[in-house]
Parts: C-alpha cells; sequence; structure tokens
C-alpha cells in the first residue's frame, strides 16, 4: 500500500513539475515596454531598490496593500550536459 501511495506520488510530482511552457517573442526594442506593463499588471508600485550584484536587483514594492518581494536575476543560459558517458574498454 505505501508503495502503491509513493508511485502515485511521485508520479503527480513528475508531471507537475514538468509543465510545458510556452516562450512567446517579444520583438526587439519591446523588452522594456512588457517589463513595465508586467509590472503595472501585477499593480506593483511604490519601491524600494537594493542592487545585490551587477546582474541582481532585488525590489521591496507595495502590491494591493501588502509588501511584496520582487528577485530580478540575469542567469546565463547554458546546455544542459548529458551526465550519462558509455566508456568501452578493450
Amino acid at each position: 500500500m505505501k508503495l502503491l501511495l509513493f508511485i502515485i506520488f511521485s508520479f503527480t510530482y513528475t508531471c507537475y513539475s514538468m509543465k510545458p511552457r510556452l516562450w512567446t517573442r517579444i520583438p526587439q526594442y519591446f523588452v522594456r515596454k512588457r517589463v513595465i506593463y508586467f509590472l503595472d499588471n501585477n499593480k506593483i508600485s511604490n519601491c524600494f531598490e537594493f542592487q545585490e550584484t551587477p546582474s541582481n536587483l532585488l525590489l521591496k514594492c507595495w502590491r494591493n496593500n501588502k509588501l511584496v518581494d520582487i528577485n530580478i536575476d540575469i542567469q546565463e543560459s547554458y546546455k544542459k550536459q548529458n551526465l550519462y558517458a558509455t566508456t568501452i574498454s578493450i
């Protein structure tokens, strides 16, 4: 019984964590407008900033009369490496 529950939990967690994502292209020179639209759409206002690193900006802002944390982090995109290696020895 415990094994069955573990399998169901594992399957559910795996399906949820592998949620498909649809990446849509933002036209060149419109990234700033898209970010502003996102902030406005989420009713973000009255912010304090702290630049932790040259590629990381932390914000504390008001949203719906509550304080929220916003983290803008620039990360380099790397290709995932295949962790499985095959060796043949003679």
